[in-house]
């Protein structure tokens, strides 16, 4: 599994990490710890390669988010990172329906001054990669086949708001400010930023976000959680996993030498083509070939360098 391409799945709270068990439930899943994190890993086959798919808890808020998702790139390098859970709804969603994050929201930056707040809301893209490879998923609607029979759910592919805030009620003054300064926002959660944020400084890794909307602000209870968070959070699960499993993995691009212990392999095949290859260290040699001869110009293509 090493040597497996990487991705990492995250998840907040319970509810959701539940929903990617369930959906993994043919899979060997292998505990893992990495300074003291716990993580659970296993062989995820996708459509064009098998993927070292690494299960991360991230606890709940943006803080907790930006420090797991931190970890977890630290840890296991992955290509790819996928945020997944339940957010609330906003603009015509429904519960139920799946939000694929365009861009993320951080709605509560603002200074605040003797007239009032003067918002200062920040923003962070998603992976475009990802962004087209989600809108694919839609057009080929055959994500949706780990959920059972039946009609798939909404997929909006629009930006998630994210802050400290839980919203419970669509006239509160959090519901209204990210109404006039984010109205683009299909959903709002409180680790989305947190998460894309930490996945911004790794430019090696492609970042998104997955929500399924479990209520719509609302009447949001924690009776009505139980009933509509699971199935939000399957919904979001199973179109997160969906999209590991489309994604194409990118090449490793270096491999050990047979029977070293190094990390970089490199060569040239073709007509006029050219490779250099050195070692250093005790009692090492390299050599230098250019076009099919060598340093000197010699057929044997070789010439000992120390």
């Amino acid at each position: 599994m090493n040597d497996l391409p990487t991705a990492v799945l995250a998840t907040p709270i319970d509810v959701e990490r539940q929903a990617v068990l369930e959906l993994l439930a043919e899979s060997e899943l292998i505990d893992r710890h990495r300074d003291g994190i716990a993580y659970r890993t296993a062989e995820f086959a996708g459509r064009h390669g098998t993927w070292n798919l690494v299960l991360a808890m991230t606890g709940r808020g943006n803080e907790r988010a930006a420090a797991a998702v931190e970890h977890a790139l630290a840890a296991w390098r992955p290509q790819l990172l996928v945020l997944c859970g339940v957010a609330g709804g906003l603009r015509d969603a429904q519960v139920g329906d799946v939000v694929a994050a365009t861009k993320v929201y951080g709605y509560e930056p603002g200074q605040d001054t003797d007239a009032g707040l003067l918002p200062r809301p920040e923003s962070l893209p998603t992976s475009f990669t990802l962004h087209q490879q989600a809108q694919l998923l839609v057009e080929h609607r055959s994500w949706a086949r780990r959920l059972g029979p039946g009609a798939p759910p909404r997929v909006f592919h629009r930006p998630i708001a994210s802050g400290s805030k839980v919203v419970t009620g669509r006239d509160s003054a959090t519901a209204e400010l990210v109404r006039r300064q984010s109205g683009d926002a299909q959903a709002i959660d409180t680790e989305s930023y947190g998460a894309m944020a930490a996945a911004a400084r790794k430019s090696a890794v492609e970042a998104t976000v997955v929500r399924g909307v479990s209520d719509l602000l609302a009447g949001k209870t924690k009776a009505a959680d139980r009933v509509h968070q699971p199935a939000a959070a399957r919904n979001a699960a199973a179109f997160a996993l969906a999209l590991i499993e489309s994604t194409r993995p990118r090449s490793a691009g270096t491999r050990p030498l047979s029977g070293g212990s190094g990390s970089t392999y490199i060569g040239a095949v073709g007509p006029h083509s050219q490779a250099v290859t050195g070692a250093v260290g005790e009692r090492a040699r390299g050599s230098v070939v250019i076009n099919n001869r060598g340093w000197n110009g010699r057929p044997d293509g070789n010439r000992d360098a120390p």
